[in-house]
């Protein structure tokens, strides 16, 4: 991962938010200021949008246990002096006193340069977005696992008479 003026650290700080499942951690990289900012994780079927998302991370982040968040294949561009993105697969799982979940998804993340303090600069994300995977590498991962298993664990259908 390799990108100008601190992109590339700014994904990795965000991912390792996440991991220590710090709602404060990860809304102090998250543009408050953008009443129009949008948060959309997978299992959601709307975007959170401006301050809703402050309550929305927070939520997540109660009563986990651990978190796995790690970027894969991230391609980072800066688009203009101010502005950036991001796009990366992401496997993740969630360890709460109830289950373990997980999976793969696909990010999107939107990332603005802000003033600090009157020197400085820092990325903050206004736009974070969650999908599944694209149908071609659902299915290379499916035969991927199939493959590892054997064929005898690939599911039999039974077909009526």
């Amino acid at each position: 991962m390799t990108a100008p003026n601190g992109l590339s650290e700014c994904v990795a700080t965000w991912a390792m938010a996440w991991e220590s499942c710090s709602a404060a951690q990860i809304l102090a990289l998250w543009d408050n200021a953008d009443k129009q900012s949008w948060y959309l994780p997978a299992d959601s079927l709307e975007p959170h949008i401006g301050p809703s998302i402050v309550g929305v991370i927070q939520r997540r982040c109660i009563g986990l246990r651990s978190q796995k968040y790690k970027p894969l294949n991230v391609h980072i561009r800066a688009l203009s002096s101010d502005l950036a993105s991001a796009f990366y697969e992401l496997e993740w799982s969630r360890t709460t006193e109830a289950a373990v979940v997980g999976g793969r998804v696909r990010v999107t993340m939107v990332m603005r340069k802000m003033v600090m303090r009157k020197i400085e600069a820092a990325w903050r994300v206004f736009h974070y977005a969650e999908a599944p995977l694209a149908p071609l590498l659902e299915l290379q991962t499916y035969y991927e696992r199939v493959a590892a298993q054997g064929l005898e664990a690939m599911p039999q259908r039974v077909w009526p008479a």
